[in-house]
């Protein structure tokens, strides 16, 4: 089973999700709990159309929206059980997608390509500064 682009349009016009809003799920799930600011300079976004795109996908349960407890002033965006569930999903899909597209590449080259990424992301983490990623 190939989990294609036709595949990921689909999952997210199920969801009724744009790409955007998918980019802040996986940003959240990936560096945790954020301020909106924050959200609208990962995704490149005005602060604004983060806002909106903020309220969408809170009244669609898939991230919960709270007072910053250390500046009232600022709103904290967590991801939701829910949405949890929904990037499980799609990492599940598109896991399975890859195993079954390196099928028949001989388990030793598979396991040798998971060591070179697995290296190549512990290299791209330690060139990383600290809060730019």
């Amino acid at each position: 089973m190939r989990f294609s682009i036709e595949d990921m349009t689909a999952l997210l016009k199920r969801h009724e999700l744009s790409m955007p809003q998918l980019g802040a799920l996986q940003f959240l799930r990936a560096e945790g709990p954020q301020s909106v600011s924050a959200v609208a300079e990962h995704l490149a976004l005005s602060r604004t159309a983060t806002s909106h795109l903020v309220e969408r996908v809170v009244r669609k349960g898939l991230v919960h929206r709270e007072e910053d407890a250390e500046d009232r002033r600022q709103k904290r965006i967590t991801l939701s059980d829910r949405g949890r569930e929904l990037i499980a999903e799609i990492h599940a899909r598109a896991a399975a997608s890859m195993e079954a597209l390196l099928e028949p590449v001989p388990k030793q080259k598979r396991d040798a390509l998971d060591r070179a990424m697995r290296d190549v992301v512990t290299e791209l983490e330690r060139a990383t500064p600290e809060g730019t990623s």
